[in-house]
């Protein structure tokens, strides 16, 4: 029987999002300033091995779902190696990525055959301009085409998010709604999760500030272009671990998804994180963190450190306006850059 790894409030936790990098080789406005924020040394991010030590003891605790983020996870040296480990491990039963797409096309091949099954990938505009202006410097072009590539290759879901952000206009939503139409992707538009101004942090965080007050379009008016194009429906069964929810368009081959940031999805989150660093979050919006990489270093057995996490995880907050980063009536924020938190 396999063993299941649960919470105070009966959640039965069995998907890891693992951060293995905190670089990034574009500067999204939503995410970071433009100058960029300072980032880890290299001895203190996860290595290889140990990586592959604390995936196995979650594996044996009940993990069954991996998602390995950053930053961008292509930019670590070792990330097929460390895919092909980890593909290995018993108790993982799905492996997939996040990425921005700017150097998937060239690893894609390669991913599918050392074990990762699905990808997402960020891709906010389908202007070029806009997209450009957005990641500061991003290449459209790119992201596209690996995406195309990746559904011919075989994988077994791939997945666009979109931020909704501010330079996202009507005429990118029906760009997205006929590319579903010919090819069986999951395209998700994400509301943009609100990131707490940090004094502590060494850069400015306006344009993340002044992008998030700026107005956007909304799941209401995204339904309404979809039923131009035919009728939708929302689908009833469960499509992956994560909080999305997908309509489809009659004839359609793929589906459209919204991931919003709505407190009823804590109450049936199966999810926790775990840094570049190795700090292990149970919530998004929480700062609250175990140092794994700490035990890891440290002369502390195996044992005793599978039964921190389990003790650390029965903490995991009931949803995240209990995390005392909010007051009455604001919306929690995310205590951090996701590039630091893992996205």
């Amino acid at each position: 029987m396999k063993k299941v790894l649960s919470d105070s409030f009966k959640r039965n936790i069995d998907y890891l999002r693992l951060s293995v990098t905190d670089r990034c080789n574009l500067r999204c406005k939503y995410c970071m300033p433009g100058e960029g924020i300072r980032l880890a040394g290299k001895d203190e991010l996860l290595t290889y091995e140990e990586i592959l030590k604390i995936v196995r003891i979650f594996g044996g605790l009940g993990i069954r779902k991996l998602r390995l983020t950053g930053g961008e996870p292509l930019l670590r040296d070792d990330i097929l190696e460390l895919v092909s480990g980890l593909a290995k491990l018993k108790d993982i039963e799905s492996i997939s990525i996040t990425t921005n797409g700017i150097l998937l096309e060239k690893y894609l091949e390669k991913l599918y055959r050392s074990g990762i099954d699905s990808t997402n990938i960020s891709l906010d505009s389908l202007d070029g301009d806009n997209y450009r202006e957005i990641t500061r410097g991003g290449d459209m072009e790119r992201v596209i085409s690996a995406i195309n590539k990746a559904v011919d290759i075989g994988f077994k879901r791939v997945k666009v998010n979109v931020v909704i952000n501010s330079a996202l206009k009507p005429e990118d939503i029906e760009g997205f709604i006929r590319w579903i139409m010919e090819k069986p992707l999951d395209i998700r538009f994400i509301e943009m999760m609100p990131v707490m101004d940090l004094d502590s942090v060494e850069c400015s965080v306006s344009s993340i500030a002044e992008d998030q007050e700026q107005p956007r379009i909304d799941m209401d008016q995204i339904l309404s272009i979809m039923e131009k194009y035919g009728p939708c429906r929302k689908l009833e069964e469960k499509r992956g671990f994560g909080p999305a929810e997908y309509y489809k368009i009659e004839g359609s081959r793929g589906n459209i998804g919204f991931i919003v940031n709505d407190i009823n999805s804590c109450f049936y989150c199966n999810r926790i994180r775990i840094t570049p660093m190795g700090i292990l979050r149970l919530c998004l919006f929480s700062d609250d963190g175990l140092d794994l990489r700490k035990m890891l270093r440290g002369k502390v057995s195996e044992n005793e450190i599978k039964n921190t996490i389990i003790d650390f995880i029965e903490k995991k907050p009931k949803d995240r306006n209990s995390n005392g980063n909010c007051g009455p009536g604001e919306k929690s924020k995310i205590p951090g850059f996701m590039n630091k938190i893992g996205g």
